[in-house]
């Protein structure tokens, strides 16, 4: 019996190890970047993270968030901060365009379009939705959270920065760059 239960057990620590091993990141984040390749998180791991989720037609949450973290990367100023802004709005949104929109706030950052934005949104935490708008020119908006989620140099998840005040902000990045 006792054999029986050894054979067990280390079955079950292998079986354990393994899973751990090969175990997802509920915070990968899988897309196409501006040139039509495939990217993942592994693409910036000499850089720490910081992921926004907007879109492109956002009249003021999106800007307003961008232009705050904006000032902060600006005072910080370190080349290892990568900011992605990662699309919820793949029906209208490009790769590309999401690009060229989020250098105007940091030249070190990437727009992507993601391949499953309804399991990464929700492993993220992000609320959204398609609000139709039929008497306007947009036809839809997407109403949605705003936050920041920060993210260590392996992708391994850091905090989420909900209030988005400068000081709350870059408190948060330089807790994540002094771990």
């Amino acid at each position: 019996m006792r054999f029986f239960c050894g054979i067990f057990l280390c079955l079950f620590v292998v079986i354990g190890s393994f899973y751990l091993c090969f175990k997802s990141n509920p915070y990968e984040l899988k897309g196409v970047s501006e040139n039509n390749s495939t990217i993942c998180l592994k693409n910036f791991n000499k850089d720490y993270k910081i992921v926004y989720f907007g879109y492109l037609y956002c009249p003021d949450v999106c800007p307003s968030a961008l232009s705050t973290i904006s000032k902060v990367l600006g005072e910080i100023a370190r080349d290892d901060i990568k900011l992605i802004l990662v699309t919820l709005d793949p029906e209208r949104d490009t790769a590309k365009m999401l690009n060229d929109y989020v250098k105007n706030f940091s030249q070190n950052s990437i727009g992507m379009v993601l391949n499953d934005l309804e399991t990464t949104a929700k492993n993220y935490g992000v609320k959204y939705k398609k609000i139709m708008m039929p008497d306007s020119a947009m036809i839809y908006s997407i109403a949605h959270s705003s936050s920041f989620y920060l993210l260590d140099k392996k992708g391994k998840f850091h905090s989420e920065i909900s209030n988005l005040t400068e000081e709350d902000i870059k408190e948060a990045i330089l807790q994540m760059i002094n771990k």
